[in-house]
């Protein structure tokens, strides 16, 4: 039976893994999305008939350059048929109303500046200016705000022919959406080769392309999410708050009835588990075989940080509390620095599998260094606020808390299954070993006995 653990441990990992959180945006009704060109499609086509010029737009195509400033430049070629150009090229003042009526439909350009036109061989040219289209971010990463879903209430529609997104001078993409092509420092759509815009909007740009840079990248695009949280973080978190207090309280209540484990064997099955989960997952994620990429990334992470810190209970061989906890946040900072270069759902997965580490610390601690133990549970409490903010919380409480149900609920019930095992082995380390701050059963001499002169002394001088 012995033998079957580790297997068990790893149809469990691979199993309640799937509920390690994957953030989502709110699930409420958004409203229709918004073109992003403007002039190059059928918003155009419907304004200019009523300026009375009806037309027929024959092709658009854009390009926005991404400037470090954060300003967007459009630039727009709009072929229109001869009749509607020679009309616009004879007219500034005309061209310019049905430009601007326009992109007063629904378009990404709330308030255009620097605009001009002109008409070059039946093509209609726009050029106008968009200020706050991105931000920097860490290490000097540029990230393209029009395009962050976290950022926008409403979609977006591809509505050229051809649109090209092109980062600020000497920068390289390092993050795109899904549909686009990346050329140099830009990212092409095309209405013959992509449906446009996928779910995944991010889009950023580096000082270079390298693996510094997709990881400098990742933690910016996360980083940012924590100045977009909002109230709704409360309302997300208060529940598996609530749900994980009460769990390091009944811990602490029934710790004795649970169940007496062998550390070693327990530090093995969890190490080779974890290793074999990482692994398949890793395979998968190289083959894209078995497991969809988003499940493969959120699997490999997760089981790679809980097999690194069984592993720390093996060689660090019976560490102190302090230790245990100095390991473990180690071993968290280890993951995230490799998956930021993975992927953003690799990255968000170190995260949030950062609690369910540290029920090893506290397990470790227990009984024996109480400034530790408060610490860790303390942080475990807090933890689901934290995870709440990866989940970009609605602003609606009534949604966030609904929203929990299917999100940080689940996550933090991940993190009570999985925290467990890692507290049976600090606790078991905690009872047999010898690290700093404890002392076994094997460490007392006779001569301390308490019917002993010798232990006699030793309570008066704890007394004094």
């Amino acid at each position: 039976m012995a033998a079957l653990r580790p297997v068990v441990l790893t149809v469990l990992l691979l199993g309640c893994s799937l509920l390690a959180a994957v953030p989502v945006g709110p699930a409420s009704a958004a409203p229709p999305p918004e073109a992003i060109c403007g002039v190059c499609g059928d918003g155009f086509e419907s304004a200019a008939p009523d300026a009375g010029v009806p037309l027929t737009v024959e092709r658009g195509v854009a390009t926005i350059d991404v400037r470090g400033n954060g300003t967007g430049h459009w630039h727009a070629r709009v072929r229109v048929d001869g009749g509607a150009a020679d009309r616009f090229a004879a007219n500034e003042t005309l061209r310019e109303r049905v430009v601007r009526a326009s992109l007063d439909r629904r378009t990404v350009v709330d308030d255009p500046r620097n605009l001009r036109t002109r008409v070059e061989n039946d093509t209609l040219v726009v050029d106008l200016d968009v200020a706050g289209v991105a931000h920097r971010g860490t290490g000097g990463v540029v990230l393209v705000d029009l395009f962050d879903w976290r950022t926008r209430s409403a979609g977006l529609r591809f509505d050229a022919d051809e649109l090209r997104i092109r980062g600020p001078t000497g920068t390289a993409v390092t993050q795109a959406p899904s549909g686009g092509t990346v050329d140099g420092r830009s990212v092409v759509w095309s209405s013959t080769e992509s449906a446009g815009f996928g779910g995944d909007t991010h889009l950023a740009f580096a000082p270079s392309d390298g693996v510094v840079a997709q990881g400098l990248t990742t933690v910016a695009i996360v980083g940012s999410g924590v100045g977009l949280a909002g109230p709704g973080v409360v309302p997300l978190g208060a529940l598996p708050a609530l749900a994980l207090a009460g769990a390091v309280l009944a811990l602490r209540r029934w710790d004795r009835a649970l169940p007496t484990v062998d550390a070693r064997l327990l530090a093995t099955g969890i190490a080779g588990g974890g290793a074999v989960a990482a692994a398949v997952a890793s395979v998968s994620l190289v083959t894209s075989l078995l497991l969809e990429a988003p499940v493969a990334e959120t699997v490999a992470s997760f089981a790679a940080l809980y097999a690194l810190v069984a592993v720390g209970a093996l060689v660090l061989d019976r560490p102190s509390p302090r230790v245990a906890l100095g390991w473990t946040l180690g071993a968290a900072a280890l993951v995230a620095a490799a998956t930021s270069a993975v992927s953003i759902v690799a990255f968000q997965t170190a995260l949030l599998s950062i609690p369910a580490a540290l029920w090893f610390p506290l397990g470790r601690a227990r009984g024996v260094d109480r400034g530790t133990a408060a610490f860790v549970a303390v942080v475990l409490v807090l933890s689901p606020f934290g995870a709440a903010v990866l989940f970009h919380p609605p602003a609606s409480a009534i949604l966030a808390l609904l929203g929990s149900l299917f999100t940080t609920i689940p996550w933090a019930a991940a993190t009570v299954c999985f925290g467990v095992p890692l507290y049976l082995l600090g606790r078991e380390y905690g009872r047999t070993g010898r690290g700093a701050g404890q002392v076994g059963p094997s460490s007392r001499q006779p001569s301390a006995t308490a019917d002993s002169p010798e232990g006699s002394d030793e309570r008066q001088t704890r007394r004094n």
